[in-house]
C-alpha cells in the first residue's frame, strides 16, 4: 500500500495521504505487537558466555570457515577458496569428519595456510571483529535515550 500511494499522483482528494496515513497505522500497530512478542520470548532468558562459548566450540571450527575461506582466497583465488572450504564443511556436516582435520589434511589448503595459521584462524576467540565496539557504542546510545526518555517523562509529570 505504501508503495502504491507513493507512486501516485498528487491528488486533491488526499487520498495519498490517507493511504499512508493507514499504513503507518498498520505498521505502529505490528511493531507494538511485535514488541509485546519480544518481551514474552527474552521474559526470563540468561546469558551464559560460557554454554555460549562451549556451543561455539561444538562446530569444531565450522563457524569459522569465512576467514579460512578469505585467507586461502588470495593465494589461489576466491572461487577456488570458496568451493576447498565448502567442500571440507559438507563432508564435516554429512560425514561426522572433523571440518579442522579436513582443511589440515587437505593440500590445496596446506600448500599456502600454515597448521598454526589454520588453527589460528579457527579459533573464535580472535574474530570478534568490531563486535565489542558496536555493543559499547550501542550500549552508550541506548543508555543516552534511556536517560532522555526519562528525564522527559519526569519533567511532565
Amino acid at each position: 500500500t505504501a508503495l502504491e500511494a507513493m507512486q501516485t499522483e498528487h491528488e486533491a482528494d488526499r487520498s495519498t495521504s490517507l493511504m499512508m496515513h493507514e499504513v503507518v497505522e498498520r505498521a505502529c500497530i505490528a511493531t507494538g505487537d511485535l514488541l509485546s512478542r519480544v518481551a514474552v520470548i527474552v521474559d526470563g532468558l540468561k546469558l551464559d558466555p560460557e554454554r555460549m562459548y562451549e556451543n561455539v566450540l561444538r562446530t569444531d571450527g565450522l563457524i569459522m570457515a569465512e576467514p579460512v575461506m578469505l585467507a586461502l582466497g588470495e593465494a589461489i583465488g576466491r572461487q577456488t577458496a570458496h568451493e576447498v572450504v565448502y567442500e571440507a564443511a559438507q563432508a564435516a556436516a554429512t560425514q561426522e569428519l572433523s571440518f579442522t582435520d579436513l582443511l589440515s589434511r587437505d593440500p590445496r589448503v596446506t600448500d599456502h595456510l600454515s597448521q598454526e595459521r589454520i588453527s589460528s584462524m579457527l579459533d573464535p576467540s580472535g574474530y570478534v571483529g568490531l563486535s565489542p565496539s558496536l555493543a559499547r557504542e550501542s550500549a552508550a546510545r541506548a543508555r543516552k535515550i534511556a536517560n532522555g526518555s526519562a528525564r522527559g517523562s519526569s519533567s511532565t509529570e
